[in-house]
C-alpha cells in the first residue's frame, strides 16, 4: 500500500484544514517550496498537491504550483495534483508540464464525459477522480457545496468512464484525527474495479494497517505527518 504525503496550499503557504472548512487553515510552512524540499529530502517517491484556493475558485497559487511541479520533476519525484482543475485544457496542461497524475473532482461530477476524454488523451493511469463525501453525499467546489449524489453509485460510473483511480475522502474526518472511515472506504473498495486511495482521519500506524487490511490501494496523509503523530519511517515500511 502506498502512503503519499500531502502538501495543501492556500494563500501561498503550506496549510492543513479541519474537517475541510475554509477559515481553519493551520500553517506548517510559510513557503510550500520548503515543504517540497523536506519531502524530497525524506526520499518520498510521490507527493499529493492540493490547491485549496483553486478549489475555492481562485488561481492565485498557479505560479507557485507550476514551479513546484518543475522542481519535483527535476528530482524525479512523482506528483499528483488537484484543486480547481475545472477544464479539460487545465488538466492536460498539468500533465504536459510534468505532473504524473491530475485529480479532478468538481469537473468530473459536473461533466462526467470529461473523464473519458481525458483518459483517451493522457491515459487512465494519469487520472484520479476525487469523491469527497459528507453525510453520505458527494461534496464539490472545495467541499463547500453538497450534491445529492451517492458516492458508491457514482464511483461505479466513473470507473466505467475510464478513471484510473478514485480518491475517496471523508470531509468530516479530514484533519480531525478521528480515524479513517473504514466502513465506507471498504464499501468503495468493493464497489469498483479500480484502485481506491483513501484520505481523511489518519492518526497513527494502526490506522494505516487497518486501511491496508481492507484492500485500500493507498492513503494520502497530511496532518498526521506535520503534527508528528505518524513517524516518517512509515514511508519505508509500507509498499
Amino acid at each position: 500500500m502506498e502512503i503519499i504525503p500531502a502538501i495543501d496550499i492556500s494563500g501561498g503557504k503550506c496549510v492543513r484544514l479541519f474537517k475541510g472548512q475554509k477559515g481553519t487553515e493551520k500553517i506548517y510552512y510559510e513557503n510550500p517550496l520548503d515543504a517540497l524540499a523536506f519531502w524530497i529530502e525524506q526520499g518520498t517517491q510521490r507527493l499529493h498537491f492540493v490547491d485549496l484556493d483553486g478549489a475555492w475558485g481562485s488561481d492565485k497559487n498557479k505560479k507557485i504550483l507550476k514551479n513546484m511541479i518543475l522542481k519535483a520533476k527535476d528530482s524525479s519525484l512523482k506528483i499528483q495534483i488537484g484543486g480547481g482543475i475545472r477544464t479539460y485544457e487545465a488538466a492536460v496542461e498539468l500533465i504536459d508540464i510534468g505532473a504524473e497524475r491530475v485529480i479532478i473532482g468538481t469537473l468530473a461530477i459536473k461533466q462526467p464525459k470529461i473523464i473519458k476524454q481525458l483518459a483517451d488523451k493522457v491515459g487512465a493511469a494519469h487520472i484520479i477522480v476525487a469523491l469527497d463525501y459528507k453525510e453520505g453525499k458527494i461534496s464539490t467546489h472545495g467541499w463547500t457545496q453538497q450534491t445529492n449524489k451517492d458516492p458508491f453509485t457514482y464511483g461505479k460510473k466513473i470507473a466505467e468512464l475510464g478513471a484510473g483511480y478514485i480518491l475517496f475522502s471523508s470531509v468530516e474526518a479530514d484533519g480531525a484525527f478521528t480515524g479513517p472511515d473504514l466502513k465506507n472506504i471498504e464499501k468503495m473498495v468493493h464497489s469498483v474495479d479500480i484502485p481506491v486511495y483513501a484520505a481523511g482521519g489518519v492518526r497513527n500506524e494502526e490506522d494505516i494497517k487497518n486501511l491496508e487490511k481492507i484492500g485500500t490501494h493507498g492513503v494520502v496523509v497530511g496532518k498526521a505527518f506535520y503534527e508528528k503523530k505518524l513517524p516518517l519511517s512509515i514511508l519505508k515500511k509500507v509498499k
